[in-house]
């Protein structure tokens, strides 16, 4: 039985010894909203704000409300090109999209 003070909604369970964890990182700075420009099943165009740094790993949440989709994934960033007060990004997926996501997205 779960502890009193136990607030979690799930109970946790133990994990078996072929189970681990490879990295636990911090995220580094919030670039805030971005505009979604195009998508591909690898990659993504973004336009930020800021200037983001040619390697850096994003973490971002694409949504389609409409769709009732929401996927965070993890990008890194592949060119930057400064633009009308902002700046074009591309970047590829750590994790490819499937094609039922992809096509969630874009039709």
């Amino acid at each position: 039985m779960a502890d009193a003070k136990d607030r979690r909604a799930a109970e946790r369970m133990a994990v078996n010894a072929g189970t681990g964890c490879g990295f636990v990182g911090p995220v580094a700075e919030n670039f805030g909203p971005a505009k979604v420009r195009d998508v591909s099943l690898d990659g993504i165009g973004l336009v930020l704000t800021r200037r983001v740094e040619i390697g850096t790993l994003l973490a971002l949440t694409l949504t389609n409300a409409t769709q009732k989709l929401s996927k965070t994934v993890l990008v890194r960033v592949a060119h930057v090109t400064a633009s009308h007060g902002g700046f074009l990004v591309g970047g590829t997926f750590a994790e490819p999209l499937t094609y039922q996501e992809l096509t969630s997205f874009v039709m």
